[in-house]
C-alpha cells in the first residue's frame, strides 16, 4: 500500500507496540534497541529515532496487518480518497471510520476526501476481531463514496423534535447495519449469528412491525445493496416502506406523537409523571394525555427524564441543568 495514503498516529503505534510486548519473548530485544536511542543527544533526532523504532516493531509484530488487509479488500476506497489516517482513541464507543470531504475550489473529488479510522491501542491485539470491525466500518465508507447509494450526512428533521430525531437516527442505523452485515455474511466475513443479532436490533428499532419484522428485515439484510433515500423513507414511515416492499393494512390507530400505527398504546397516559408530560408538551404543544401515545414514545420520554435526573446527581451538576 502506498505510504502517502495510509498514515498512522505515532501514539497509536507506540502504545500498541508496548502493549503487545508486555509478555512477548522479544521484549528484551526491543528494550535494548530502545535504550540505545537515549544516547542520541539531539532531542528531535532522538524522537525521530524512537518513532522509527516503534514503526519497525509495529510492522514486525504484525499489528498493521488487519488494517492493511481490510483496506486492500476495498480498492475502490483507496482510489477515491487522498489519505486514510489511523488515529488513537481511548474510548471504545469512539472507535470507527469516518469520511471527511473538503470544499476547496480547484481540487479533485479525490483530493478532498480523507478517511479517519480511530482505534484503541488494545484493539490491535485481537487481529481477527479488528479485521471484522474494520470490514464493517469500511463498507459504510464504500456506501458513502458510491453515487448510486446517494448518501446525505444529515437526516431529515422529525416533526416531533429532538426526541424523534434520535429515534429516526436509531432506525436508520439499524437499517444501514443490516445492509452492511448482510453483505458481510454473504462474503463469509461474519458468523452465522450475525443475522439473528441484526434482526434483534431491527425489531428493537421497529416494534410496530410485529409479525412482519422478519419479512421486512429480509428485504434489507438479503439484498446486495439498498440506497440512502430508501433507508430514510423506511425509517420515517415503516408502515409504507419502500416501493418494493410489500405493505400491510394497519388495524391499529396512529400514535399522535410518532405518527406510526400501533397496537400497543401506553396505559393511562394521564398518570405519567408530570415532568414527562411537560417534556412531551414542549415538543407537541397541542397534545393532551387523553389522546394517548404509543409505548415506544412513552419509554423514550421517560428514559430521557431518568437520564436528566441521573445527570443532576453527578459531581459538579447545577440545579436545573439538562443532560
Amino acid at each position: 500500500m502506498r505510504n502517502e495514503i495510509l498514515l498512522y498516529d505515532p501514539r497509536l503505534i507506540e502504545e500498541a507496540v508496548f502493549l503487545c510486548l508486555r509478555e512477548h519473548p522479544k521484549a528484551g530485544e526491543f528494550d535494548r534497541e530502545r535504550c540505545r536511542h537515549y544516547e542520541i543527544s539531539d532531542p528531535e533526532e532522538r524522537e525521530r529515532g524512537f518513532q522509527d523504532l516503534h514503526r519497525a516493531w509495529f510492522i514486525r509484530l504484525g499489528l498493521a496487518h488487519p488494517i492493511e488487509e481490510a483496506l486492500h479488500e476495498q480498492p475502490v476506497l483507496l482510489s477515491r480518497v487522498k489519505t486514510c489516517v489511523v488515529g488513537r482513541t481511548a474510548a471504545k464507543n469512539l472507535e470507527g471510520a469516518e469520511l471527511f470531504v473538503g470544499s476547496e475550489e480547484g481540487s479533485s473529488d479525490r483530493e478532498q476526501r480523507n478517511v479517519r479510522i480511530l482505534l484503541r491501542p488494545e484493539s490491535l491485539l485481537d487481529p481477527a476481531a479488528l479485521l471484522s470491525f474494520l470490514r464493517h466500518e469500511l463498507l459504510h465508507i464504500i456506501d458513502m463514496l458510491d453515487p448510486d447509494y446517494g448518501y446525505e450526512p444529515i437526516l431529515p428533521s422529525a416533526v416531533g423534535g429532538p426526541t424523534h430525531d434520535r429515534l429516526l437516527a436509531e432506525r436508520y442505523r439499524a437499517l444501514w447495519d443490516a445492509t452492511i452485515d448482510g453483505r458481510m455474511a454473504r462474503r463469509g466475513w461474519a458468523p452465522e449469528s450475525i443475522r439473528a443479532e441484526r434482526l434483534k436490533d431491527f425489531r428493537g428499532a421497529f416494534p410496530m412491525l410485529g409479525e412482519d419484522s422478519a419479512r421486512m428485515f429480509s428485504h434489507f439484510f438479503d439484498r446486495e445493496r439498498s440506497t440512502h433515500p430508501e433507508l430514510v423513507a423506511f425509517a420515517c414511515n415503516p408502515s409504507a416502506g419502500t416501493g418494493e416492499l410489500p405493505t400491510t393494512a394497519s388495524p391499529g390507530n396512529r400514535c399522535p406523537l410518532c405518527g406510526f400505527p400501533t397496537h400497543s398504546f401506553a396505559p393511562e397516559p394521564e398518570r405519567l409523571p408530570p415532568e414527562v408530560i411537560a417534556e412531551i408538551a414542549k415538543d407537541f404543544p397541542r397534545w393532551q394525555p387523553s389522546q394517548g401515545l404509543c409505548r415506544q414514545c412513552a419509554d423514550l420520554y421517560q428514559a430521557h427524564q431518568v437520564s436528566m435526573r441521573a445527570a443532576k446527581q453527578l459531581p459538579g451538576a447545577h440545579p436545573g441543568s439538562r443532560c
